[in-house]
């Protein structure tokens, strides 16, 4: 791998001076800057925050001015001098000012502006200290003239900079002129775009700039997933086309121009060669459309990708277009699109680079860690098993969002787009590491002196469950169920998690015979599975009443831990402390796929929808709208996360989530759905509910009601798990119902014993 070619390639005079020169940048950029001079073939050395100090020669200056896509300006150093301020600031920079022979630096026919940059501790009016300075200026040309140039601040011929701190003043001479880092093709834009010089700084830190020894691109392909207005797709295409982002200024808006130094007959060879080298490249890449990197940018936001298509044809790349591919597609369709791709080699080395929708551009807080959480997992999904080890490089307002990517050896740099402080994190992308305590299951001898049968019943359960897990890819499973009456607990394997739930003892049984074997349990478990306390969760259940297996089990106000658990191709949080289900209910997973597979172009409705699981897969399959009731809030808005984590698009109006009460909601509803599914509570009497409900008093109103909102030939699927239930009967004289609770119990449950009932319902 090696480092570009330096852009400038006409002989060097010997006999060319050299300048010391301050090549400034946005905070932050100081880095990706030396690293782009260094591409240059010119040394440089940080000097402080947004300053870099070079030795160079005019051409030097005239490369940085039209090459460099990062720096902001190209100073020269006139005068400095030491300050005191406990002293008048303002007249110490007339001093300064006036010590300077300017007659010598610009004559009286050349125009001049000041531009002044005070250090925040330094106590001067702005404004003032600037006017001091042009009378220093203008005192110097009337002692030798009687004269003195004009000032404009528009375009002046020379533009000087001076900057105060706490102990010294400086004077410079602003041979850029303009801001280096402006550039003319953003004609089109979406909410806070990213700027191009730190695109352009972000492509250089993640070694977009940088070859193979045998000249070609360092990386194959680049991938932008939330390209928004297209900023890293140009920059990094301007870049690979050799094009030199000064020729845009080079008529009239440099600062050297009327510089004495300045020598135009180099100056417009090189601009001759930039021209010349830029239509070289661009003329190579569509005559060998297999030496460009294979570009692909995507937004779920069309009105994006329009803004994309637009700038890159006011970026005069306009030829390449038929040559990207730039398309509106939402996160949760990446891996559909990347994981082809790595697996045939087109994506053999890329480089994956994004501005997420952070903090304002989002506008829910809650939504912005399971966007990232969403990026990682999708990537390491697409990438999975391919050999392919493609380099990350992801923004965020938040150093917390970028900790959460699946990033080794991770690399910060911190900087700003506009007035927003970012994170930028890269390096390479951490293969996916899903874990399934049922698969990593092997049994072996375990002697304990009390405990043995359950052991022994729990390595039984795993043998066969593990078999059944593996042929239909599940890792979230029920393997133990109080088999043995002296241990009556419930465990729930969630990937790498146990979630143990002991049922209350009998009043018969003593209480300090329940705890005993429940301990034995809790060791057992750990030794079976060969796991560590950490991973273990625990609770009682007891009997519940009204809406409390909804309710918070934790005493205090702090909220626990989200977990992430795979189903199927969908990824959920579970917490395994604060309630006392998890927000994935087991029992429900061959529902859920029922569901899915009916769902793709389909308007589906979920009634009692929880944390939305259901929702999630209906969206996953291609569901047209997925509307989500609960009367809980707080689950509506762990369902949103849920969609989130999944890469789903929560902008537009495609999936809704609505609070309300069931009954109400479906009453005053008069839209049709193609998919309904009711899996009510067995019974509620939240005080936010209109009375109390009871799945067996109430089911057929409620199912009366939805099937006023099925399509004719729809399908409701309705399922609870009242043991005790019974299906009333003026409903199958009403309805087409087909039971369906053999086909909905996984091979984790007994059958026998069903844990829920369901039913397939259509219209007659």
């Amino acid at each position: 791998m090696t480092e570009p070619t330096a852009p400038a390639s006409i002989p060097v005079a010997s006999t060319e001076l050299s300048y010391d020169f301050i090549i400034t940048c946005a905070d932050g950029l100081e880095t990706p800057l030396q690293t782009e001079l260094d591409s240059f073939g010119i040394a440089s050395d940080i000097k402080s925050t947004g300053r870099l100090t070079v030795t160079g020669t005019l051409r030097d200056l005239y490369t940085i001015c039209l090459w460099s896509r990062v720096a902001s300006r190209v100073l020269m150093l006139i005068k400095r001098k030491n300050i005191n301020t406990e002293y008048d600031v303002a007249e110490q920079l007339y001093s300064l000012a006036k010590s300077v022979n300017w007659t010598e630096q610009f004559s009286l026919e050349q125009t001049f502006a000041i531009r002044l940059s005070v250090d925040k501790r330094v106590a001067v009016s702005q404004q003032f200290a600037m006017l001091r300075v042009k009378d220093a200026i203008a005192d110097t040309f009337n002692e030798a003239f009687e004269s003195r140039p004009n000032v404009d601040s528009k375009n002046p011929d020379f533009a000087i900079f001076a900057t105060v701190n706490d102990k010294q003043a400086e004077l410079y001479l602003d041979l850029s002129g303009t801001s280096l880092h402006r550039r003319g093709y953003r004609v089109a834009m979406t909410d806070a775009p990213l700027k191009e010089n730190l695109a352009a700084a972000l492509l250089y830190s993640a070694g977009w700039h940088q070859k193979n020894n045998d000249g070609t691109p360092f990386y194959n392909a680049l991938v932008d997933p939330m390209c928004g207005s297209g900023t890293f797709i140009i920059e990094a295409l301007l870049m690979h086309c050799d094009y030199a982002v000064g020729i845009d200024k080079a008529a009239n808006q440099f600062g050297f121009y009327e510089w004495q130094h300045h020598d135009e007959t180099l100056w417009q060879a090189m601009i001759d060669e930039a021209q010349t080298r830029h239509c070289e490249a661009l003329a190579i890449a569509l005559e060998q459309p297999d030496t460009l990197p294979l570009i692909l940018g995507f937004d779920a936001d069309a009105g994006a990708i329009i803004a994309t298509e637009k700038n890159v044809i006011a970026a005069g790349l306009q030829d390449l277009l038929p040559l990207l591919d730039i398309e509106t597609q939402a996160l949760n369709q990446l891996k559909s699109t990347l994981r082809p791709m790595a697996q045939d080699g087109r994506l053999s080395n890329p480089l994956i680079i994004t501005n997420p929708p952070y903090g304002e551009r989002l506008g829910e807080e809650d939504m912005i860690r399971p966007l990232y959480q969403s990026l990682g997992l999708i990537i390491q999904d697409s990438f999975a098993g391919s050999g392919v080890d493609p380099m990350l490089g992801i923004l965020a307002a938040n150093v917390e969002q970028v900790d959460i990517l699946p990033i080794k050896e991770p690399q910060t740099l911190r900087c700003h787009n506009g007035a927003i402080t970012v994170y930028f994190r890269y390096g390479k992308l951490i293969a996916a590491q899903t874990g399934n305590l049922v698969k990593q299951f092997e049994k072996r001898e375990i002697d304990v002196e009390e405990g043995q049968d359950f052991i022994n019943r729990l390595q039984k359960n795993l043998s066969k469950l593990k078999k059944l897990s593996k042929k239909d890819n599940v890792s979230n499973v029920r393997v133990y169920d109080a088999d043995l009456p002296d241990f009556k607990v419930a465990i729930d394997l969630y990937g790498d998690y146990a979630h143990v739930q002991e049922y209350a003892p009998p009043k018969t049984i003593p209480p300090e015979t329940a705890k005993k074997r429940f301990n034995l349990a809790l060791m057992g478990i750990r030794e079976v599975l060969n796991i560590n306390r950490e991973q273990v969760f625990i609770k009682t259940r007891a009997r519940q009443s009204g809406n409390d297996q909804y309710s918070k089990q934790a005493t205090t106000e702090k909220k626990g831990k989200f977990y992430i658990v795979r189903e199927d191709d969908a990824y959920f949080y579970v917490n395994f402390t604060d309630y006392l289900d998890t927000g994935l209910f087991i029992d429900h997973r061959n529902m859920r796929a029922r569901i899915k597979a009916n769902s793709r172009g389909k308007s589906v409705l979920n009634l009692f929808a929880y944390t939305c699981t259901a929702s999630v897969h209906a969206a996953l399959a291609g569901a047209k709208k997925v509307t989500s009731v609960d009367l809980s809030q707080n689950y509506l808005d762990w369902g949103k996360q849920n969609f989130a984590l999944n890469g789903l698009d929560l902008s537009g109006s495609k999936y809704a989530f609505v609070a309300a009460d069931i009954f109400e909601w479906i009453k005053d509803n008069t839209e049709q759905f193609d998919v309904i599914f009711i899996d009510p509570p067995t019974f509620s009497n939240s005080k936010k509910f209109q009375g109390t409900f009871d799945v067996q008093r109430d089911h057929a109103a409620l199912i009366n009601r939805a099937m006023n909102r099925l399509t004719a030939d729809g399908v409701l699927y309705f399922s609870n798990n009242f043991t005790r239930f019974e299906l009333d009967e003026q409903l199958l004289e009403r309805y087409d119902i087909t039971d369906i609770t053999h086909q909905t119990i996984g091979f984790d449950f007994n059958i026998k014993k069903p844990i829920h009932q369901s039913f397939e319902i259509r219209q007659r």
